[in-house]
């Protein structure tokens, strides 16, 4: 995935960049022509791990010190202002992922990598963690994600209904990993909000379920109609718990050097992007014939 992702910013870079006042002089293209550029070029490196999230704060790990001392603010503003134009050009590159991955022309079988066995553990014996499906189910499948990522909501749809259909040995643990900006840190807040009243996994299919914006307000009808105390659900939400939560979920993402979403672990091997269709169905064959 990162390979490709500096490919396309190679090739961005390559192309002549119109004369702008205040361009970028170190030729890594990142400011070229912000107007024209600066949404393809920081969704692609939100992806692909080239603008970190630690700390909340963002920049450009290969030309920071060209940019300036507040390159990683206007990055981070940017990003904010236009969350939508990073949705959509997330979302267009796993469409093209999953296209390859399902045979296109020129595709290349992918090797799944073995993802560190003994952080696999801790997360999976972390009891802040929440298990959907068979909570003692052999066949372990971790999911990073976002709950604005499209390709995420489909992975979580297609989970719930294969496990609903009989895949009874899933444990489906989510971690909730919010990357793309302010309103997903919130909404991944009021998720896990919702799992200090004992439902994680109701206002997890809400959310994915839900349409239009979700700001606190719409979060918060959203438990009203679970039937939760929402004035509890308001305090959790923006308690230390949760928010110490998020930063344990950044540090697992962190030690897996896991910079996108969605990504899965399925029983120890790392599934880069989302797990669809086929590929789904072999993870189901596959852990009915686990024991």
């Amino acid at each position: 995935m990162i390979k490709k992702l500096k490919k396309v910013l190679h090739k961005e870079k390559a192309a002549p960049a119109e004369k702008t006042e205040g361009a970028c002089t170190c030729g890594c293209g990142c400011c070229c022509d912000p107007k024209k550029k600066a949404g393809v070029l920081v969704a692609a490196l939100v992806v692909a791990g080239l603008v970190g999230f630690v700390g909340g704060r963002m920049g450009c790990c290969c030309h920071k010190d060209k940019m300036g001392a507040g390159f990683d603010l206007k990055v981070a503003s940017y990003v904010q202002r236009n969350p939508k134009a990073i949705i959509d050009s997330v979302e267009k590159y796993y469409k093209d992922l999953e296209a390859k991955q399902r045979g296109g022309r020129g595709a290349e079988p992918q090797a799944q990598a073995t993802a560190d066995a003994a952080l696999v553990a801790e997360i999976v014996n972390d009891k802040t963690n929440y298990s959907l499906g068979n909570p003692k189910g052999k066949f372990v499948i971790i999911e990073f994600f976002d709950h604005q990522c499209g390709w995420c909501k489909r992975t979580n749809k297609e989970m719930r209904e294969a496990i609903a259909k009989g895949a009874k040995n899933i444990r489906w643990i989510p971690i909730d990993t919010p990357i793309f900006g302010e309103a997903s840190e919130t909404i991944a807040r009021y998720v896990l909000a919702a799992g200090e009243q004992g439902k994680y996994a109701q206002m997890h299919e809400a959310v994915g379920n839900a349409q239009g914006k979700l700001d606190e307000a719409a979060l918060v009808k959203l438990g009203e109609g679970l039937k939760l105390d929402t004035k509890k659900l308001k305090a959790d939400a923006n308690g230390d718990k949760i928010r110490g939560k998020l930063a344990n979920n950044r540090k697992y993402a962190e030690k897996l050097n896991i910079n996108g979403v969605p990504m899965l672990i399925v029983d120890g091997k790392i599934n880069p992007g989302a797990l669809l269709g086929e590929n789904l169905e072999k993870a189901v064959k596959a852990s009915n014939a686990k024991k």
